[in-house]
């Protein structure tokens, strides 16, 4: 029997390995929206010829996922293929983690592979290309089951493991990892106060350890480390700080105020809500069957701490700008109520109630796979005719996988912003002089194997990069940004824009001087700054 289980539990592996690879690599390939599908693209290039995220370009999150893309092209090449091998990877590790973690507890094995299928169609095929969102939500998860196995299965190894998970996924984006951590460090002391002491030295280890990498880290690339806090935790503050303040922003608050009402929350997130609300009920209903005396035993504490991980990706979702990206919390909430369910022998006998929970699951799946990865809505797809969209390698054999067609100005005509794109990319690579390139199409540097000193990875002014007066950490960014003119005697700025009047000229005219700037429009999208008289 167990020989047969055993061959059960390896062939569903494999087979959810290349099934959840396999899902987000072809989504990946059905459209995109440049300023997010290229995001690590020409920076995970930067990083294989020696350059380093915050030391020689402005970042905002995401230096952890700069160096695994780094690390990818030169396993598998400099070309889409192996971005999207990038982000197949983490989808396949989250099914496979969460399939694992499901089976320590049981050896409902078909189950447990519904149920980490169905978070991996639900996790990175929203996006499909490395993202920092993804990755964050993804390395917390993982967080958050090796603090449950650390008090279930009393394993050293998750301890020593789990300070490390919690470092990268915060250095993958500062959010939600952030709210995860601070749960996490919370409920471990409360762990270690009062219900088991034995694990403190490992997870001290553990931090030791990941600390000390991350300090070797900075002496081997020598960054900063006021360059560290300023890019990744002071500057992000001051985003969210002239949100909240700004006159222009006011729309987008009164949005994120009706959002945050109780009907809203409860609407958009129904499916998540209700697995909240079912973990609530069979907490209250064990209560009720314990003792008078209270005491905290693992069920109770770990049921709480779940339900104070899932409202913080509720409301780390609630108030970021960017699409809905959670809907893999559903599957995973559902596995750990099954848990509970199982453990505290509430409707232990009832089978029909865990059916009803693995119906809503795949219900919720096909509903959510249908708007966000066939319509590609995370990407503002799902209202353009993706029929349309053309090869890419027309424009460049490197990206001949992608089927281009992008959302903004030319999503009716994808040949004609190709046709745009490989001027500008011949422009570019005709010019012999030092020069800089501002683009949301950051994939130039890798196609043309050149240094094209770009100064950001994306280019929001003062929502990703500090641009104007106002803000107080545009000196050091300004300090930055003419150091790398003056060091690479850069003559020429490229812009290369999105869509047609994208760029404001006022704030590039902020960080140069005056007699600098000379510009000519070589065709719609393409723009020249000469920098000669500086």
């Amino acid at each position: 029997m167990n020989n047969k289980f055993n061959f059960l539990k390896i062939f569903l592996s494999f087979f959810l390995i290349v099934f959840s690879f396999y899902i987000n690599y072809f989504y990946a390939n059905k459209g995109l929206y440049p300023i997010d599908s290229f995001s690590f693209f020409d920076t995970g290039f930067y990083v294989t010829i020696g350059q380093h995220p915050i030391k020689d370009f402005w970042i905002i999150s995401g230096i952890f996922v700069d160096y695994i893309q780094a690390l990818f092209f030169l396993l598998f090449g400099e070309n889409w293929n192996s971005y999207i091998y990038h982000a197949s990877f983490f989808n396949s590790s989250l099914a496979l983690f969460f399939f694992f973690f499901l089976n320590q507890f049981n050896q409902r094995f078909f189950i447990n592979f519904i149920l980490a299928s169905s978070a991996s169609i639900l996790c990175y095929p929203i996006i499909g290309t490395p993202f920092p969102y993804q990755h964050s939500l993804i390395l917390s998860l993982i967080s958050i089951f090796l603090f449950y196995l650390g008090i279930e299965k009393k394993n050293k190894v998750y301890w020593i493991l789990l300070p490390f998970f919690m470092t990268i996924s915060f250095l993958s984006m500062q959010l939600p990892s952030g709210f995860i951590n601070i749960l996490i460090l919370t409920f471990s002391i409360i762990y270690f106060l009062f219900m088991e002491k034995y694990f403190l030295k490992y997870f001290i280890f553990g931090t030791l350890f990941s600390l000390g990498m991350l300090l070797l880290y900075l002496l081997i690339v020598n960054t900063n480390l006021t360059d560290i806090i300023e890019q990744l935790i002071l500057f992000p503050l001051s985003i969210g700080e002239g949100r909240i303040m700004s006159e222009d922003n006011a729309f987008e608050s009164a949005k994120l105020l009706n959002k945050l009402t109780i009907r809203g929350t409860l609407g958009h997130f129904k499916f998540i809500n209700f697995f909240i609300l079912a973990n609530l009920i069979v907490t209250y209903l064990y209560l009720r069957k314990k003792p008078k005396k209270f005491k905290l035993d693992k069920a109770i504490f770990l049921n709480i701490f779940i339900f104070f991980c899932a409202i913080s990706f509720i409301l780390h979702q609630l108030i970021t700008a960017n699409q809905t990206f959670i809907f893999s919390l559903i599957p995973i909430l559902c596995g750990l109520l099954i848990i509970q369910i199982d453990k505290t022998k509430i409707f232990n006998e009832n089978n029909y109630f865990k059916i009803l929970l693995i119906s809503l699951v795949i219900f919720s799946t096909i509903k959510y796979h249908q708007v966000y990865n066939e319509k590609r809505k995370f990407i503002d797809l799902q209202h353009v005719n993706l029929s349309q969209a053309i090869s890419a390698k027309s424009f460049h054999p490197k990206l001949k996988e992608l089927k281009w067609i992008t959302p903004l100005h030319y999503s009716s005509n994808p040949d004609e912003e190709l046709k745009f794109l490989k001027e500008a990319l011949q422009v570019i690579k005709d010019d012999q002089d030092e020069k800089m390139l501002i683009t949301h199409y950051q994939f130039f540097s890798l196609l043309l194997k050149e240094d094209l000193n770009i100064p950001n990875r994306w280019y929001f002014p003062n929502n990703t990069f500090p641009a104007t007066a106002q803000n107080k950490y545009y000196k050091n960014y300004l300090k930055k940004f003419n150091q790398k003119i003056i060091n690479r005697n850069i003559k020429k700025i490229y812009i290369v824009e999105a869509y047609p009047g994208e760029f404001n000229f006022l704030n590039l005219k902020d960080l140069l001087k005056p007699q600098c700037f000379e510009k000519e429009k070589l065709n719609k999208i393409t723009i020249e700054v000469k920098l000669e008289r500086c």
